[in-house]
């Protein structure tokens, strides 16, 4: 089965985390979605993005209480991300803050949506990738 996965997170540096991870299949169905109450501050600039804050994450489940679920959607399936590298490196980061080396990541089956994106609707950025914006625009979404 395939399974489309999209985090929003403290930031994007080394210490980051995810504070919200959702997973949908191929009909659109949520097959897991949640906010995950991470150990480090959300950066001002991330709010700006997805306005998640400590109002909202104060009584949030924390990595180990959602992991898993987390695993039991995700293994075995292929993985769809929009920028895997990054999504799959917040996890790795997130389990580590709670002393979770999550091998099982680095074994997930994914699929990067951004360079599908980049190869059918051309590259928009000095990185040769696409935004997210700017493939949905292009795909008339």
């Amino acid at each position: 089965m395939r399974v489309f996965l999209d985090t929003e997170t403290t930031g994007l540096d080394e210490d980051a985390q995810v504070v919200e991870i959702a997973v949908v299949d191929d009909e659109g169905d949520v097959l897991f979605e949640s906010y995950c109450r991470p150990t480090v501050p959300v950066d001002p600039g991330a709010y700006e993005v997805h306005g998640i804050g400590p109002d909202v994450l104060a009584n949030a489940p924390q990595w180990p209480d959602i992991v898993g679920k987390v695993r039991e959607v995700l293994e075995g399936n292929e993985v769809v991300i929009f920028n895997a590298e990054f999504d799959t490196r917040i996890l790795v980061q997130t389990a580590a803050a709670h002393g979770d080396p999550a091998e099982w990541v680095r074994a997930l089956d994914t699929c990067c949506a951004m360079y599908r994106a980049a190869d059918v609707y051309g590259a928009t950025n000095q990185y040769g990738t696409i935004s997210l914006i700017n493939a949905a625009r292009r795909a008339g979404i």
